[in-house]
């Protein structure tokens, strides 16, 4: 029967056949050279509920799922992501627009967590700029706009760069 690894750690793991059904196996049952990692597809014997004989068939399957799922798993990489879309926006505005809504999507999960301050940090960004360059833009005529929008700009410089370091020593960051 064949089926993919759904997941495995100490010594046991489960496997989804083709048909729904799910079996369990353990390290005596895998007999594939490479360890046992989810989203491995694989080839086996059901036996009372256990999957035994378990035989690898794709092993890059199961390399793009591991190497997807550490990178969810880490805690920076999405608080990462949107300080480079902030960075980007210097050359395309609209990245900076994607990126709070990263920052919006994203602080739901880490709640309770230290780089939720990132989120919100982010958030808070987002917003002053926006409010300091639609000032500017407003009052370009009377002079003042040029500045306003020329000290918008490095105040962003200078938050992402804060905000960056932060979260790259692994520490909270306030607004």
């Amino acid at each position: 029967m064949e089926g993919v690894v759904l997941g495995y750690q100490a010594e046991e793991g489960a496997i989804r056949a083709t048909d729904g059904s799910r079996y369990t196996f353990s390290r005596a049952d895998w007999k594939s050279e490479r360890e046992p990692v989810a989203g491995h597809r694989v080839d086996f014997l059901p036996q009372d509920g256990r999957a035994t004989e378990v035989y690898l068939t794709d092993p890059a399957t199961g390399a793009f799922y591991s190497t997807v799922s550490s990178i969810e798993k880490s805690d920076k990489t999405m608080a990462t992501v949107v300080y480079l879309c902030y960075v980007a926006s210097f050359l395309y505005g609209i990245t900076m627009l994607i990126g709070v809504i990263i920052a919006y999507v994203s602080r739901g999960s880490a709640e309770g967590k230290w780089y939720q301050s990132h989120y919100n940090y982010q958030i808070s960004i987002f917003w002053k700029s926006l409010i300091g360059f639609l000032l500017g833009a407003l009052t370009i005529f009377f002079g003042i706009g040029i500045v306003i929008i020329i000290c918008t700009y490095i105040w962003v410089i200078v938050k992402i760069v804060k905000g960056w370091r932060a979260l790259s020593e692994g520490r909270e960051i306030s607004k």
